[in-house]
């Protein structure tokens, strides 16, 4: 079995601690990180970057954040986009927007790939969505997924949208989500086991190979950016 945890941080790199995890994709949280995850992937090629500022942290945003994320990831074109997104229960929804939509924009206007923290706040989400054509999209990696059957299925049925769990709360959702739209995470929980997560969805889907279609899931967010950069 191979698996890649396609959603940690830089206190969490699973493929050390982890059997079967070959590869963590970490994702930074505000712009304090960002050298020292360039420096990890350097010294590490199992781990892969995704870059951003967290809705959590867009207080600590210094100015002219969003030109030097866009020269990071131009440079480095195998780098990804995230933790960005929205979250209805932290202050001041107005300045999470508007460095979600920078983010957001740089993702699309680069080709990148992104992972999305979404809380309460999925009108906001649509609304932004609507504000590109679809082609245009990157592929949307939304990390631990908890909305409705209504929004599961709207993102399902128009957008190029993965979802990536670290536990089973709704197994009627997981059934309804296609294979090919399926990741796992540990978001750098410890007492998270990825091959416990593997073989709960592996149950859920009566398919005892779904690991290697979870791989290959995450190889396609991975290689995305590279495919498609120009």
């Amino acid at each position: 079995m191979k698996i890649i945890d396609a959603h940690s941080h830089t206190d969490y790199i699973t493929h050390i601690v982890q059997s079967d995890v070959v590869g963590t994709v970490c994702c930074t949280t505000d712009e304090s990180q960002w050298k020292n995850l360039i420096d990890i992937i350097s010294e590490d090629n199992r781990v892969y970057g995704a870059f951003g500022v967290h809705p959590w942290f867009v207080e600590n945003i210094k100015a002219g954040f969003e030109n030097r994320l866009y020269n990071l990831l131009k440079k480095h074109t195998s780098l990804m986009v995230g933790e960005i997104g929205l979250d209805k229960y932290k202050p001041n929804m107005d300045k999470q927007i508007e460095i979600f939509k920078k983010q957001f924009d740089i993702a699309v206007r680069l080709h990148r790939s992104m992972f999305l923290h979404c809380v309460g706040a999925w009108d906001k989400i649509f609304n932004i969505l609507k504000q590109y054509k679809k082609s245009e999209l990157p592929i949307i990696v939304v990390h631990d997924f908890h909305g409705s059957d209504s929004i599961l299925l709207n993102l399902i049925k128009n957008y190029n949208i993965m979802f990536s769990f670290n536990k089973i709360v709704k197994p009627e959702q997981i059934r309804r989500i296609p294979e090919n739209r399926l990741l796992i995470e540990t978001d750098a929980k410890p007492d998270v086991c990825l091959v416990d997560v593997i073989h709960k969805i592996a149950n859920i889907k009566e398919n005892d190979r779904i690991w290697e279609i979870i791989y290959n899931n995450t190889k396609k967010v991975l290689e995305y950016g590279q495919i498609t950069s120009y």
